[in-house]
């Protein structure tokens, strides 16, 4: 599991702050504090699906682990309103 730079980690800090709660299951199919969907859940993250269910349990180190992971292949567009306030895209 790759450690997460302090500099993407303010970064997704700013993100996370527009989408929800850590521990958010709000039943709009997003889950935890950077609103994952499932299908984010399991590409990047399967490991943690298994062992805790969806991301609103996970550890917060968890959450951005995998939301790191995803960025590496995504960049910023699984949160683009967010991202975008971030003047990440």
């Amino acid at each position: 599991k790759p450690a997460v730079p302090h500099w993407w980690l303010l970064k997704a800090i700013c993100v996370h702050q527009g989408e929800g709660a850590w521990n958010a299951n709000t039943g709009n199919g997003f889950y935890g504090g950077l609103q994952l969907d499932s299908s984010f859940e399991w590409a990047y993250g399967r490991w943690a699906v298994r062992r805790w269910g969806h991301a609103h349990n996970w550890p917060i180190r968890v959450q951005l682990q995998v939301a790191y992971r995803g960025w590496r292949h995504r960049g910023w567009y699984p949160w683009p309103t967010t991202a975008r306030a971030c003047g990440l895209i």
